[in-house]
């Protein structure tokens, strides 16, 4: 008798401990820390799609994703929070081609100028197999850096400048123009006559204050976002590259995950990629407006004055196969990209227009 009541408590006993079990592994959560360079305002794309990665992977994973935001630069700069998801200390950042560059150079192919005729076109690279084969490619050297979705964060760059109107190339003589840390982008203004500045993007506002740069290249949203339309008089919409989003995952987290929650995660990635290209778009008319009413000036080249700075277009494609590993290979991809998205883009008009 006593053996029979031994082995019922100890079945009892081990009940209740698969019980305890189980729930500890259903009730299992993960933290997934995102990282950005903007404020943490509702007129700040990172922060904005932040807040809706936020919203939408804790509630649609009951609770299984708790997302802790970092804005501000709280955790470095583009390059720094780009290595920190490399050495598995951050699970989440978007960066401009700036904060892959050095890891990656051949990213630097989408920023050649004056490769996208317009939004519909570079909206359509963004999701087309260029990217897949970007994702491969930097994973693969990098070891634990995954591209999970492609937004814009500013729609275009142009030239902003605190002395003068730019209206062609031959303006831009001499002026102490802001870049990025990549190298085609200062070969670029070098091309164009300007004298190229690298500056972080969170040390821009002191510069233009100091006179240190003169002018930058960046979009109407990222200027009065930051009240740099306190300093910056002038923009000339020469619109010369697309400001694409790259937002960088964890490999080695996002492989932690049950697979319910790796879905769940890169659909919430994506559509805060598309949350925040979006918001630019609505930010874009809102902000110009700002820029004007605080006496700024916008200038809109004549197609004459365009070409110009057109001019870069070759001169940067041949710079970028020349210095670039595998730049050839590269711009022939993105070349390719781009001509089926200008026939997937004219094809839906012309459907739509019949």
């Amino acid at each position: 008798m006593k053996n029979i009541y031994k082995t019922i408590l100890t079945s009892f006993v081990f009940i209740i401990l698969l019980s305890f079990n189980f729930e500890l592994v259903i009730a299992k959560s993960y933290v997934l820390k995102y990282g950005h360079v903007d404020t943490p305002t509702n007129m700040a794309d990172d922060h904005v799609a932040g807040l809706f990665l936020k919203s939408f992977l804790e509630s649609r994973s009951q609770g299984r994703i708790k997302v802790e935001i970092y804005p501000a630069s709280q955790l470095g700069n583009f390059r720094d929070m780009f290595e920190g998801v490399n050495l598995e200390t951050l699970e989440l950042t978007n960066t401009t081609v700036g904060g892959a560059n050095t890891f990656f150079p051949q990213i630097q192919v989408t920023d050649i100028p004056y490769m996208y005729r317009d939004d519909l076109v570079a909206e359509k690279v963004a999701q087309s197999p260029f990217v897949d084969q970007l994702r491969d490619a930097i994973l693969k050297k990098t070891g634990n850096v995954r591209l999970a979705a492609v937004g814009n964060t500013g729609r275009w760059r142009s030239f902003f400048t605190t002395k003068k109107q730019i209206k062609s190339a031959a303006d831009l003589k001499g002026v102490k123009m802001r870049t990025i840390n990549s190298p085609l982008q200062i070969e670029m203004v070098k091309f164009l006559g300007g004298n190229p500045t690298p500056v972080a993007w969170g040390e821009v506002y002191t510069s233009l204050a100091t006179g240190v740069i003169e002018g930058t290249k960046n979009a109407t949203s990222d200027i009065v976002g930051k009240k740099m339309h306190e300093h910056l008089k002038y923009v000339v919409l020469d619109e010369h590259a697309y400001l694409f989003a790259f937002w960088w995952l964890s490999n080695s987290w996002l492989k932690s995950l049950p697979n319910d929650l790796q879905h769940l995660v890169i659909d919430g990635i994506k559509q805060a990629a598309a949350v925040q290209s979006n918001f630019n778009k609505y930010a874009e008319v809102l902000l110009s407006d700002v820029f004007i009413k605080a006496g700024g000036e916008i200038y809109v080249p004549t197609s004459a004055e365009k070409k110009t700075f057109q001019a870069a277009k070759p001169v940067m494609k041949k710079w970028f196969t020349n210095n670039i590993e595998d730049g050839q290979i590269w711009f022939d991809k993105l070349e390719a990209s781009v001509k089926w998205a200008e026939a997937e883009v004219d094809n839906n008009i012309s459907r739509i227009s019949e």
